[in-house]
């Protein structure tokens, strides 16, 4: 048995941690393909009121969004190039990329009027939102989100599995799961705003991003399945040797004149699993140390297998508990 990296833990504990004998069950074939197109959506949402008017519009699309077009009263206004903020999710749509829109001036957005976003999807011209300005803007500060807990594996995969229709698309994915209180922003529908999860090296490195929207809270995705990679998923790349530490942002209404809101960033290591028919992740070429397996791609009986592992680790600690 391989040692997972980490601290200290108690007697059942680190055996455990030590065994790392994860089973799990295959999951569905149609859990990877490609999301269909979506026509684009907008923040603040349709119909809402009272939008301050220092107030970025995000479109969240599935491909840079054509043909955008903002009526204030009546009036056009010019608009810049939409900038991409990067990939995430909208909890009902799924995946998307965010893009964030500005007029062309980067002024404010007009007092006390009625706002209309369109934009062309497969060739007709369609709705992203329409919402209502308050008279101005003011800064109140809202309140950021508390981070409590986060959790990533990298799981390696059979070479043999890889773009075989299981979803598998390369040797190694990684997973991450995330516990947190959202932030919330004055006249912001929970719906409506936007976190920002930032994953980077403790001692430095490249930062990899995810942006969420939407009523819940977003989880992340743990491996307990053999081939759980759909579309879509945060599967950030991780380096097992490394600690990385996360942090999480949060704006919405009012964007351009409210402080930044960002939680205090937690840090941990990576949990190394190893997919059935796969060598260990510690070894083969595979950077860290310890490795673990994840049964049930192959088929087999999970629970007589959990069952043992169990009855190894009684064992182990009765002949501990002798000496």
């Amino acid at each position: 048995m391989r040692r997972v990296r980490g601290g200290r833990r108690g007697a059942l504990g680190g055996l455990l941690a030590a065994s790392c004998a994860w089973v799990l069950a295959p999951s569905p074939a149609d859990a990877c393909s490609a999301p269909q197109p979506i026509a684009p959506i907008g923040l603040p949402r349709p119909a809402t009121v009272g939008v301050s008017t220092a107030t970025s519009l995000i479109v969240l699309s599935r491909g840079e969004p054509a043909g955008l077009s903002l009526l204030a009263g009546g009036q056009n206004v010019a608009l810049a190039a939409p900038v991409n903020l990067g990939q995430g999710a909208d909890h009902s749509t799924g995946p998307v990329t965010f893009w964030q829109v500005r007029s062309a001036a980067g002024g404010m957005l007009a007092g006390d009027t009625e706002h209309v976003l369109t934009a062309t999807f497969q060739g007709s011209s369609v709705e992203v939102t329409h919402f209502t300005t308050a008279a101005g803007y003011d800064k109140v500060e809202g309140v950021a989100p508390v981070l409590k807990s986060v959790r990533l594996w990298r799981v390696r995969y059979p070479v043999a599995d890889i773009n075989s229709g299981n979803c598998v698309f390369a040797e190694y994915h990684g997973f991450i799961t995330v516990d947190y209180d959202p932030g919330t922003v004055p006249n912001t529908a929970p719906s409506s705003v936007v976190h920002t999860f930032r994953l980077a090296p403790k001692t430095g490195g490249s930062e990899q991003h995810f942006l969420y929207t939407g009523e819940t809270p977003f989880t992340g995705l743990e491996p307990k399945e053999a081939y759980p990679t759909p579309i879509g998923a945060w599967q950030p790349e991780l380096d097992p040797t490394r600690t990385y530490c996360l942090s999480v942002a949060a704006f919405g209404d009012g964007d351009m004149a409210r402080l930044s809101m960002q939680s205090e960033s937690l840090c941990t290591d990576v949990v190394q699993l190893s997919a059935t028919g796969a060598p260990p992740s510690g070894g083969g070429g595979g950077g860290g140390s310890g490795g673990c397996s994840i049964a049930g791609a192959a088929g087999g009986k999970p629970r007589a297998a959990a069952v043992l592992l169990l009855a190894a680790v009684a064992i182990r600690l009765r002949r501990r508990r002798r000496r």
